[in-house]
């Protein structure tokens, strides 16, 4: 048996579309973006530290915004996941990646919160109960579409949105222009650390300040769900029940290079500019800021400085003794919204990066022959009887308090992973690809910057957890 994954298959690149609606996956990285870091984390950091510190979620977001271009740059060119591209320079990122995954995001920690959040906004009912309506919830809507990544990226340009509209009105009813000018100040106060800061919670914050872990990898399944440059013919994830199944390509392709497809290729990348730029980027940032400006202006008076998913609660309170009922229950709903869209599109990510793992593992490469089990099996089927599973075990999962030892690997690997496939994205886009498709100075420099950082922030997490910090 070949050992080796099948060869690129050579098309044509397709024409780049013209319209702006073809963007979306900009506002799915969003939605997955806008949990801890933005909601809790950061406004948290800000409440305790001060606003000098918004530099260095500038820092982060930024990071990340480079890291999603050239995800997606690989992904355009080839039609292929990053962990099949990945996979053929070194045969044991596959297993890494798939047990990485598992470890990261099996734990049902989105649903405990997003329980909290409708316990508190009703005022009767466990968070328990709650949360098993979220997980049921998110598989009614995952079932309801044809196309897994269409109904997801749908729902999240209704539900981003309508929470950015309610941060929108919440910022207005409370922040004054110096508030605002000290926020921004706040975003140039570059090299500003305060004394006594927990540098290990510091790093992950700028970790955090986007996506994070393994999740900025998944932006390879999305665009080719989306059919983005040579997605289009990798085929898709389809419902088995309401849509016709897709025949999915295990292995990717390339195009040749001429006048007509190196213009092509520039609308393509343009799009994912746009896409990552104005919508992850930009709004992200918008939405870390007012949040943690929210935070820093009704809770720094107080002399309050909660933690967890207190951070939205507590202001939640405070917001409705100013502007009542209404206050109270529209901060609550913007933090539901916010919290709902994060754990729908990681349990879409998780679920794709599982699959895709083991759909293309299962039909070629080193392990074909212990994954023949799954070689006959549609993706599609894959894709949704995991979600089936993936749902269920959070809804078990939910009962028992996360062991120590599983949240400590989960914060650790979270780290190493991005140390890890950072550098490996720049070899695949400044080896793998034609020179007339690889990435220019600036953005090799932010990625070499953002890989230096991410291997520092492990070395340091490590130590900090093993008690050498």
């Amino acid at each position: 048996m070949d050992e080796r994954y099948l060869p690129l298959k050579e098309k044509e690149l397709p024409t780049a579309p013209r319209s702006v609606s073809a963007l979306g996956v900009g506002v799915v990285v969003m939605g997955l973006a806008i949990g801890t870091g933005e909601l809790i984390l950061w406004p948290h950091l800000i409440v305790k530290y001060g606003l000098g510190l918004l530099w260095m979620a500038l820092v982060g977001i930024t990071f990340q915004y480079f890291i999603n271009q050239e995800v997606a740059r690989h992904a355009l060119a080839t039609g292929e996941s990053f962990f099949t591209s990945s996979s053929r320079l070194f045969k044991w990122f596959a297993p890494f990646w798939f047990f990485s995954a598992i470890l990261l995001y099996v734990w049902p920690g989105w649903a405990s919160a997003l329980g909290t959040i409708l316990a508190e906004l009703f005022g009767f009912g466990s968070y328990v109960s709650w949360a098993l309506i979220c997980l049921l919830l998110v598989l009614m809507m995952t079932l309801s579409g044809r196309v897994a990544y269409i109904i997801l990226e749908k729902s999240l340009k209704i539900t981003v949105p309508t929470f950015f509209i309610l941060l929108v009105f919440s910022s207005f009813n409370i922040l004054s222009f110096e508030n605002i000018k000290e926020a921004f100040w706040g975003l140039l106060n570059f090299g500003y650390i305060p004394n006594g800061i927990d540098i290990p919670t510091l790093m992950g914050a700028v970790v955090f300040a986007g996506a994070g872990g393994l999740l900025n990898t998944c932006i390879s399944l999305w665009y080719r769900d989306k059919q983005f440059g040579m997605g289009k013919y990798a085929g898709r994830i389809t419902n088995p029940i309401s849509g016709k199944i897709e025949s999915v390509s295990v292995s990717g392709f390339s195009f040749p290079i001429n006048k007509q497809s190196i213009s092509d290729w520039k609308k393509w990348m343009n799009f994912v500019r746009i896409d990552q730029g104005l919508i992850f980027w930009f709004l992200g940032l918008i939405t870390l800021v007012l949040l943690s400006l929210n935070a820093f202006v009704v809770l720094t008076p107080k002399g309050l400085i909660p933690e967890g998913i207190n951070v939205a609660i507590v202001q939640a309170h405070i917001f409705g003794e100013g502007w009542g009922v209404i206050g109270y229950n529209s901060f609550l709903i913007m933090a539901f919204l916010m919290l709902f869209s994060v754990m729908w599109t990681i349990v879409d990510a998780f679920t794709r990066i599982i699959t895709d793992i083991l759909y293309v593992n299962s039909n070629s490469g080193p392990f074909e022959k212990y994954l023949s089990f799954f070689k006959n099996v549609p993706e599609s089927y894959l894709y949704y009887s995991l979600v089936v599973v993936i749902l269920s075990s959070n809804a078990i999962l939910m009962t028992f308090d996360q062991p120590l030892v599983l949240l400590t690997i989960s914060a650790v690997l979270g780290g190493i992973a991005m140390a890890i496939y950072v550098p490996v994205l720049i070899f695949l886009n400044n080896f793998k690809l034609p020179k007339e498709l690889r990435p220019g100075i600036i953005t090799n420099v932010a990625m070499l910057l953002g890989a230096i950082f991410y291997i520092t922030f492990s070395f340091v997490l490590i130590a900090d957890k093993f008690g050498y910090y």
